[in-house]
C-alpha cells in the first residue's frame, strides 16, 4: 500500500503550481485621482501603513508579500 506522503506527491506533481494575483482595490475622490496609497486593508481586518520612508510601490509589495491568499491563490486588498 502507497503511503499518503507519496500518493499526495503523485498529486502535486500533476498539478500545476498555483499562479498569485493580487486585486487592489484604489478609492478615489473626484479630483484626487493621483494621490497616493498610504494604508492598505484586507478583507480580513488586517491593516498595512505606510513607513515614513516607504514609497507606495513597496507599501504595496510588502502587503502582496505578506496577505493571506485563498486556496486559489488570489489576495483582495483595498486602499483607504
Amino acid at each position: 500500500m502507497i503511503s499518503l506522503e507519496k500518493r499526495i506527491a503523485v498529486l502535486e506533481q500533476g498539478s500545476p503550481p498555483a499562479d498569485e494575483m493580487t486585486i487592489i482595490r484604489r478609492i478615489v475622490s473626484p479630483g484626487h485621482t493621483s494621490e497616493e496609497i498610504n494604508c492598505l486593508r484586507d478583507n480580513n481586518g488586517r491593516l498595512w501603513a505606510r513607513q515614513t520612508v516607504e514609497t507606495e510601490g513597496e507599501l504595496i509589495e510588502r502587503a502582496t508579500l505578506e496577505v493571506k491568499r485563498t486556496a486559489l491563490g488570489v489576495a483582495r486588498l483595498i486602499s483607504g
